[in-house]
């Protein structure tokens, strides 16, 4: 396998729950099909690690999801991602803190988020189109 682009971008990880949650599947039975650890599920979920781009591809289609469904973040998705999980109630402050770890680029992806989700919501179905075809050429461009 050639070399992959990491996915991570806030509310990620808060989509890709809510995606196997509408299958019914347990982290187990997903980190299976895709060949991964239930752990790294657990994490990519709690966006504490960034998803490897085929293997976000797997899971559209594991999820019977567009590409484009998980990089467009909706109103919720932050908190269902740094929601708490030991019950505390105390709330993650969103900063991301992660996405240093995750490598290069992470403070333009920052950037990108908050111009995009600062845009008009009339140029939002434009802004979709836009990244599906980026994302469509870094994959032709790794073949």
């Amino acid at each position: 396998m050639g070399p992959f682009m990491r996915i991570s971008i806030p509310g990620l990880g808060g989509r890709l729950r809510r995606a196997r949650n509408g299958t019914g599947l347990s982290q187990e039975a997903v980190a299976e099909r895709i060949g991964v650890s239930w752990m790294t599920v657990h994490r990519w979920e709690r966006s504490q690690r960034a998803v490897p781009d085929y293997l976000l591809d797997k899971l559209c289609d594991l999820y019977d999801k567009p590409l484009r469904w998980f990089l467009t973040l909706e109103e919720g998705d932050l908190e269902q991602e740094n929601g708490p999980a030991d019950g505390s109630g105390k709330v993650s402050d969103g900063s991301g803190a992660y996405n240093r770890k995750a490598g290069i680029g992470t403070d333009a992806a920052g950037r990108v988020y908050r111009q995009i989700a600062d845009a008009p919501s009339n140029y939002i179905p434009l802004i979709e189109k836009v990244v599906e075809d980026i994302l469509d050429g870094l994959k032709a461009n790794k073949r």
